[in-house]
């Protein structure tokens, strides 16, 4: 029971029982007044009436005036009976009144009892006593004088009680008021939202402690503040380049061999190498000062000429001269149109102390499962034939033949028009070994062989063809199907496309009522990248999944160098590192320590962490030691055909 209940009952039985006390107070009170007016009004009547009748006492033939005499007073109805007996006991003269209370309860006349009092009197003529007067009054008035009084005391109090209730009610209400808001700030700390109480009460006593509250709360967010940014400043430091801000060549090697390795991912794009061609002579003939305006000039037209066409693209600085640009999900047309616009667009930047030219471009494909070396081999071969080409940028010849739109799209239109998914499972085991859950990967057929499609090549077409949501979509209902059958949570990938998608939100949240009762089991990833420019679409979508039950974990988490603050908005359930830098961490310092760091973050954020694709025992036991909460990989369990 809350306090504020507890104040208010408390304060309700007091004032209840000074109610019930004043109350029977008066009431005794009254009854004994009137008790005290009814025996003081029978003697004074039975004295009056006396004196005005003795006279005639002891003459039968007065009896007739005496009893007009009397009935003048009794007739009035205050009496119970007017009783004349002579020094013998002879009844003279006897009058009677029944009692009649119509209008007073009988509980209450049983409760608050009136004796009816009776006054005696002696008649004397000279010095005998001729007879005896005895006046009793009607106890029926007293009940309904106190009946009367009682109903309107009754209601004057009433009318006092609640005014004072509302009082108390108000006082309580101010008095609580702080303590609720210290209550719900103390929760929100909890939940790492350092706000402060705004309304800080005038009460000595309760203003010490809100302002105690408050100061904690400061302290607290300028801690996880400086601990946030010293951990961007790391990251910063150890995967981007001072000058330009983009990633170096560490982060450049980290994300391209993940790329290369993530069969999760089924990543394809292109690889491009800009190299600022006149850079040496540029630092030799004008100093370092004019050489960095150079490469930040070309940085800036790489950033501008590829935020035009692609919504999502990692820029890196190798060294000195070279650029590398990563686009994922990328065309061949797409590819060379951006290849043509940089040309032309360093064209126009070219100066006179550019002896060189300002850039050339050297680009090849790549998709899952290329090796890294043979990757940049490629390239660098693409960047020496730019260097002596015209046009100042070359494609190296593919190597995979990448099948026609018309085709792919044909491909996709007919599995969404089947509906039916396969998947395998890997699990996601705790350090004692125990299933969090267990993430599915699609497998789709292809109806034209045995084989199953190239997911590598099945997920960009998607996205270069507008069927991203479409194929969510039908994949997610599969799934939805299989997961009441299965042994615990599931884990399943969406795309950052569908999941920034209003129509594809809405149907979502439309599919999950329906099966309401999987909604504990299901768990969607969705991928860190949608958390760098879209974390405020994002996160009231996030917040509907997560009061249907539905689990979040973001993965491939360092991998865009996002913010960490986005996590406070998103506050996923799982934060799932990328692999990158998880490969051989127990022999990378820098890894381990962003690893560490971003362990202590997310743990005050109440968010578990996960390391993927852990491959090795020797990776394991560093990650357990980290405090990494769960791992995932070839080590932990390979994937395996799921039977449900």
């Amino acid at each position: 029971m809350s306090l504020a209940k507890q104040f208010g009952i408390g304060f309700f039985v007091i004032l209840f029982l000074v109610f019930i006390g004043t109350l029977w107070v008066n009431v005794n009170n009254t009854r004994d007044f009137i008790q005290q007016q009814l025996a003081s009004h029978a003697q004074d009547t039975a004295t009056s009436l006396g004196l005005s009748i003795t006279p005639y006492v002891g003459d039968e033939a007065n009896i007739p005036i005496i009893e007009t005499m009397t009935n003048a007073i009794f007739d009035r109805g205050y009496y119970q009976s007017i009783r004349l007996t002579e020094p013998g006991g002879v009844i003279i003269l006897d009058k009677n009144n029944p009692e009649a209370m119509q209008s007073v309860p009988e509980w209450f006349i049983d409760m608050f009892i009136i004796k009816a009092p009776v006054a005696v009197t002696n008649l004397n003529t000279g010095w005998q006593i001729a007879g005896t007067l005895q006046v009793t009054s009607n106890p029926g008035f007293g009940y309904e004088q106190l009946w009367r009084n009682t109903v309107e005391t009754f209601w004057v109090i009433v009318a006092i009680f609640i005014l004072a209730l509302m009082f108390v009610w108000a006082m309580v209400r101010l008095i609580t008021r702080p303590l609720i808001d210290v209550v719900t700030q103390v929760e929100a700390i909890s939940n790492k939202n350092f706000g402060v109480v705004k309304n800080v009460p005038h009460t000595p006593e309760l203003s010490i402690c809100v302002n105690a509250v408050n100061r904690m709360s400061e302290k607290l967010s300028k801690m996880f503040t400086q601990l946030s940014e010293q951990s961007e400043k790391y990251r910063e430091f150890a995967y981007s380049d001072s000058l330009t801000k983009v990633g170096n060549r560490r982060a450049f090697e980290l994300s391209l061999r993940q790329i290369l390795t993530d069969s999760e991912q089924h990543s394809q794009g292109f690889l491009l190498i800009i190299r600022c061609s006149s850079l040496a002579q540029v630092n030799n003939g004008f100093g370092a000062e004019v050489g960095d305006r150079y490469l930040l000039s070309v940085c800036d037209a790489i950033k501008n000429v590829s935020s035009r066409s692609f919504s999502q693209f990692n820029l890196y600085r190798l060294n000195g001269a070279d650029f590398s640009l990563v686009v994922e999900d990328c065309s061949k047309k797409q590819c060379i149109e951006l290849l043509e616009a940089l040309a032309t667009l360093f064209l126009s930047l070219e100066k006179t102390e550019y002896e060189q030219g300002t850039a050339h471009i050297g680009a090849t494909e790549f998709v899952c499962g290329n090796d890294l070396k043979a990757t940049m081999e490629k390239v660098d071969s693409a960047l020496a034939i730019a260097s002596t080409a015209s046009r100042r940028w070359q494609l190296a010849s593919n190597l995979n033949v990448v099948q026609g739109n018309q085709a792919w799209r044909e491909k996709i239109q007919k599995l969404i028009e089947i509906g039916t998914a396969d998947f395998a499972k890997q699990p996601i085991v705790s350090k004692a070994g125990d299933v969090l859950y267990e993430e599915w990967f699609a497998r789709l057929p292809n109806r034209s062989s045995s084989e199953l499609l190239p997911m590598a090549q099945l997920v960009p077409a998607s996205v270069r063809l507008d069927y991203a949501d479409k194929l969510d979509q039908m994949i997610l209902t599969a799934a939805l199907l299989k997961i009441p059958s299965a042994e615990g949570a599931v884990g399943i990938n969406i795309s950052r496309i569908s999941m920034l998608d209003p129509k594809f939100q809405a149907w979502l949240l439309l599919k999950l009522p329906q099966n309401s009762d999987i909604c504990a089991k299901l768990v969607l990833e969705i991928p860190e990248r949608a958390l760098v420019n879209d974390v405020n679409q994002l996160s009231g979508f996030v917040k509907k999944l997560k009061q249907l039950g539905v689990k979040i974990t973001v993965e491939r988490f360092g991998a865009q160098l996002a913010g960490i603050t986005h996590l406070r908005d998103i506050r996923p359930d799982y934060l799932k590192l990328d692999g990158r830098f998880i490969r051989h961490i127990q022999n990378e310092p820098d890894n381990q320590l962003f690893v560490q760091s971003l362990v202590s973050i997310a743990h005050g954020l109440n968010i578990k962490i996960i390391a993927e694709m852990v491959e090795s025992i020797e990776e394991s036991d560093w990650l357990k030691k980290a405090g990494i909460d769960y791992q995932q990989g070839y080590f932990i369990g390979a994937p395996r055909a799921n039977n449900n």
